[in-house]
């Protein structure tokens, strides 16, 4: 921590985060009951794709919190799927707008941002960004409860093999020390309950120290994958408050690739032609459905999760157009088409790609998608900032997303950020991926979509 910035507690007089009271000791007791709950989601036929909260181990700024108190109650089985759904539908609008033949992006880091930006906002500001969850209560609950729920089953590793959670994630907001004394205890309540986020004063006077300080922190918790989150000029003197989540998501295959039987091979890029790209090769069974024209397989990692390619039809539109067709609910239904048959023994070959994050500004595509309120000097903020909160809005909002997928497994990365400012500015049958296809990272139980992108020229790195 740098001497520009400090713990919300040491600013304001007040603690940053909830002390170890009855309220938390019966936290701690409804986290082990939702834990034996969302047991049961293993026999849930729903899918996980495409993701920013506490990251453990000893980098990390605080442990991630368990889910509110009743989450266990209410994060029933019908809400998780919708609310899974819901995460899925949010990816895709974000994919479908991403520019490039190569594109990935984490649904779970995005929504985490927006949650806590509602954890802070009431009225219409509120109202929109849970829309995206359901409407009236429905996503009011899905914010409030069941994405917390997903979040923290999502950290869970595997089972007693798996040391290290497949999924790790944090959350910070960063708050101008001349409103840390408006900034109701509630507001950090509900950060560090739902989002397992932390509190830290930093002078955004000192703005390009400030950005440098957030970007820090963001490589810090993704790898050093995206080491700019926020652009020159995205953090101001101005600027309130910023909301930041990271994600970062390694793990071996179950079954790792030959090196050895690595070797180019023809790929039909989304611009019409056949390029020469490194594939990995293998004999082995593997998952693998139609559903409506599109060939799915599924490689599973040695954790919770599996990689699902989502290849269209050799005679079909393309993998955009594929997407178009695609929902939410569309990942529920692939899982379940691949749970339903056996592995098949194929020859399966898999480009390998690797995309470097790319930051950039994702307001334009939330406001298409109805959040829209927030952006503008009629936000209503007061639960986030008190008194200060009069003509204080989001300023913008940033995303980015990377992943790697090798003969020995895969690395994916995301963050998001939100900014707050005042009223201003052969022999076996093959399975070859030989074409451009979508891909989900996906939480093998749930189905919470935490990456979805695709592939259109594997021999490109952005």
């Amino acid at each position: 921590m740098t001497a520009s910035s400090r713990p919300l507690a040491a600013a304001t007089g007040r603690a940053g985060t909830v002390a170890p009271t009855t309220r938390t000791m019966r936290t701690t007791r409804t986290a082990r009951r939702t834990r034996r709950t969302l047991t049961t989601l293993a026999t849930l036929t729903t899918l996980s794709s495409t993701l920013a909260l506490g990251i453990a181990g000893p980098s990390a700024a605080a442990a991630p919190a368990a889910p509110a108190p009743g989450a266990s109650a209410k994060a029933d089985a019908a809400a998780m799927r919708a609310t899974t759904a819901a995460l899925g539908d949010l990816g895709l609008a974000l994919l479908r707008e991403a520019p490039g033949p190569n594109a990935v992006v984490s649904p779970l880091a995005v929504a985490t941002v927006l949650g806590m930006v509602q954890s802070g906002a009431t009225g219409n500001t509120e109202h929109e960004i849970e829309a995206l969850f359901g409407a009236g209560r429905t996503g009011a609950a899905a914010m409030r409860v069941s994405l917390p729920a997903l979040s923290a089953m999502l950290r869970e590793p595997a089972g007693a093999a798996d040391a290290k959670p497949a999924l790790r994630q944090a959350a910070r907001v960063w708050i101008d020390p001349t409103v840390a004394k408006a900034v109701p205890a509630a507001f950090k309540r509900r950060l560090a309950q739902r989002h397992g986020a932390d509190a830290v004063v930093t002078s955004f006077a000192e703005a390009e120290a400030a950005r440098k300080q957030i970007n820090q922190w963001t490589a810090e918790h993704t790898a050093g994958r995206v080491a700019e989150l926020l652009p020159a000029g995205s953090i101001g003197r101005s600027t309130q408050v910023t909301l930041t989540s990271a994600v970062h998501f390694r793990s071996a295959w179950d079954k790792p690739f030959d090196a050895g039987q690595t070797e180019p091979r023809p790929f039909q890029t989304t611009a019409g032609g056949n390029a020469p790209v490194p594939t990995l090769n293998d004999d082995r069974p593997v998952a693998q459905a139609v559903v409506d024209g599109t060939q799915l397989y599924a490689l599973p990692f040695a954790s919770a999760y599996d990689l699902v390619l989502a290849v269209p039809a050799p005679a079909g539109a393309g993998v955009d157009a594929m997407l178009k067709g695609l929902t939410g609910a569309t990942f529920a239904n692939w899982q379940g088409a691949l749970k339903s048959a056996p592995p098949q023994r194929c020859s399966l070959a898999l480009p390998k790609f690797s995309f470097t994050p790319k930051a950039g500004s994702i307001k334009t595509s939330l406001e298409r998608l109805g959040v829209k309120t927030a952006f503008t000097e009629k936000a209503e903020l007061r639960p986030m900032l008190g008194r200060s909160a009069a003509g204080a809005h989001v300023d913008d909002v940033h995303h980015a997303a990377g992943i790697a997928i090798d003969e020995q497994g895969g690395e994916a990365v995301a963050a998001a950020a939100a900014t707050v400012k005042p009223k201003t500015l052969a022999a076996p049958p093959a399975c070859a991926v030989d074409r451009a296809f979508a891909f989900v990272v996906m939480h093998r139980a749930s189905g919470v979509p935490v990456f979805v992108g695709r592939v259109g020229d594997p021999a490109r790195s952005e």
